[in-house]
């Protein structure tokens, strides 16, 4: 067997990760490097990161270029054919395949024959449903149009309430010490001059704290985890709708992303709260691979190749 390299990357807001298969001996390599939506980032970056987490895969496996690599970035969708443009000459692979990151997400959990809807709330948040190859989102627009449920919104409505609690304007929450413990600052006019300018990324961090407040019991803190609960649900719904799932049909939903993680499933809970009076039949299914492996997925299909299993179990391992 010829041994050609595969690659995969799978990008958002916060991070890009680069998976590498060289077929074969089907040995695996990983990288990890910053930011790389278009939308967000900026072309330099984006093509920075993306450059940097590719190329650092492939000299782990001895190689300087790929047989096919999928890019899977977030704001892919919305960016169009300028990424495409952008990645030109500039990425060593025979074939170049640019998608959205929300499709290495789909084909990590429902591979590409399954039904299925991805929740998705990362830094900032999609909902999209998948059945028979088809498509059907919700949200996705970006931090200024929407993403609520995602890491960045959730931490500026935290913000917003810890300076409504410092200013008498709202209800007192401990997230009013918490924030400035979490970007040190010694008062609320020194976290007003840290977080007017800060990078999106770094402001979605402190969803963190969020989740672990409403989890202690602040009644803000909830109320805003809620919130996004009540959103994402939203999305949801707008994709069963599209997807004409009725009350009889069972609800196969995948959570992915930072905000599903640490501490304990309070957004999760509160999604399946906001469904469960409009569907009597909810699997809530774990992702068969990390995004990344979804992205490599997509690769292979191009390529006409089916890994094994154990080289899959393997780059979701080191991902």
């Amino acid at each position: 067997m010829k041994h050609i390299v595969v690659a995969g990357v799978d990008g958002g807001a916060s991070s890009t990760r680069c998976l590498a298969v060289e077929t074969g001996n089907w040995r695996v390599a990983a990288c990890k490097s910053g930011p790389s939506n278009i939308l967000s980032a900026g072309p330099k970056t984006t093509l920075l990161s993306v450059g940097k987490a590719f190329n650092g895969a492939l000299r782990k496996l001895g190689r300087n270029e790929a047989e096919v690599a999928a890019l899977c970035l977030s704001g892919a969708w919305t960016a169009g054919r300028s990424l495409e443009k952008l990645f030109r000459g500039k990425i060593r692979a025979s074939k170049i395949l640019v998608k959205s990151d929300v499709e290495a997400a789909a084909a990590a959990c429902v591979g590409f024959d399954e039904q299925g809807i991805i929740v998705i709330a990362g830094t900032g948040s999609v909902v999209l449903g998948v059945s028979g190859g088809v498509f059907f989102r919700a949200g996705g627009w970006g931090h200024v149009f929407n993403d609520e449920g995602g890491a960045y919104s959730v931490s500026i409505e935290a913000l917003r309430a810890a300076f409504q609690s410092y200013d008498g304007r709202g209800i007192r929450t401990s997230l009013e010490e918490k924030a400035k413990a979490f970007f040190k600052a010694g008062s609320m006019e020194e976290l007003a001059r840290r977080v007017h300018g800060m990078r999106k990324e770094r402001i979605a961090l402190f969803a963190k704290t969020v989740k672990a407040e409403a989890e202690n019991g602040d009644m803000v803190a909830r109320r805003i985890i809620e919130d996004a609960a009540k959103s994402l649900s939203r999305g949801v719904l707008a994709v069963a709708r599209k997807m004409r799932l009725t009350r009889a049909d069972e609800l196969n939903i995948y959570l992915v992303g930072g905000m599903f993680k640490h501490h304990s499933d309070i957004l999760a809970i509160g999604i399946m709260r906001h469904l469960s009076p409009k569907y009597g039949k909810i699997n809530v299914k774990r992702p068969a691979y990390p995004p990344a492996v979804g992205a490599l997925l997509i690769a292979f299909r191009e390529a006409g190749l089916n890994p094994p299993i154990r080289v899959l179990k393997k780059a979701a391992s080191i991902d």
